[in-house]
């Protein structure tokens, strides 16, 4: 929000001063509107170069960095024009945790980042660290990138992230493996092998479900895009050590589909 603030603000203080000079000219004062939001967006790219410069400085947990990367996803949130509602915010737990969930946008992951305003990481798909500048974005912040295509890199991108996890870094996985599909919000099957994310790291589990991403792709941008988060109780390493990745993967999985279909109940009434 703070980013916003401070582009209209500029906006705003570029075009007056300018607009005085032009004796209040409609035209005058038109132009140098739109010469103040170009100016405004100029700086606000240069303040991302800084901010990776900096935090390819930093170590990936730096809090200070993270406070800085919560406004900026926010401000992408608000350009998106997502409406983010979260449920549970009392179940994030206090220990080390990996965050599960149903996956429908390319955005969930910044709305769950914005959801738990954590320090936090992810598994993402390999895809996204071939995208120049978010690819120095993700390495600053240890996002994983996950080869689905090739499994011998896929292990080893796993054991990457769960040594984060085993020193203390939270993560974000989505266990089906990508996005299936947006024709309906329940989850599309789980891999199995996600769950060895916070197994093998004996860290708590954080279920979620995502009500509404789905629509994001369709409704913008000219309609407004209302999501629900709702973060589930956790759960301890000490209950599911004795299950193996299957029936902790369809436990976790009914639990995220039955709070998408309550939440799809409760927008209806």
């Amino acid at each position: 929000m703070s980013v916003i603030i401070f582009l209209l603000a500029f906006t705003a203080l570029f075009s007056y001063f300018y607009s005085l000079l032009a004796l209040n000219s409609l035209w005058f004062i038109i132009l140098y509107i739109f010469l103040g939001f170009i100016t405004s967006i100029i700086f606000l790219i240069i303040l991302v170069f800084i901010f990776i410069f900096i935090t390819g400085k930093c170590k990936a947990t730096n809090k200070y960095n993270h406070a800085i990367l919560y406004q900026l996803l926010n401000f992408v949130r608000i350009v998106l024009r997502i409406k983010l509602e979260v449920e549970g915010k009392e179940n994030i737990p206090n220990e080390t945790f990996v965050v599960y969930g149903n996956h429908k946008s390319n955005c969930d992951v910044i709305l769950v980042y914005l959801a738990y305003k954590r320090v936090m990481s992810a598994v993402a798909k390999k895809d996204l660290a071939q995208i120049p500048i978010l690819k120095t974005i993700m390495k600053n912040f240890d996002v994983t990138p996950l080869d689905r295509e090739n499994e011998r890199e896929g292990v080893k991108a796993l054991l990457h992230a769960i040594k984060l996890v085993k020193n203390g870094y939270n993560m974000i996985i989505f266990p089906e493996g990508g996005i299936k599909t947006r024709e309906y919000e329940t989850m599309c099957g789980f891999k199995a092998g996600s769950f060895k994310l916070a197994t093998k790291a004996e860290a708590t589990i954080s279920p979620i479900s995502i009500i509404g991403s789905s629509k994001i792709s369709k409704n913008y941008p000219w309609k407004k895009t209302k999501v629900k988060i709702v973060i589930h109780k956790p759960i301890q390493s000490s209950v599911y050590l004795k299950e193996n990745t299957f029936e902790i993967g369809d436990e976790v999985s009914k639990m995220i589909d039955e709070g998408v279909l309550t939440g799809q109940i409760q927008e209806l009434k």
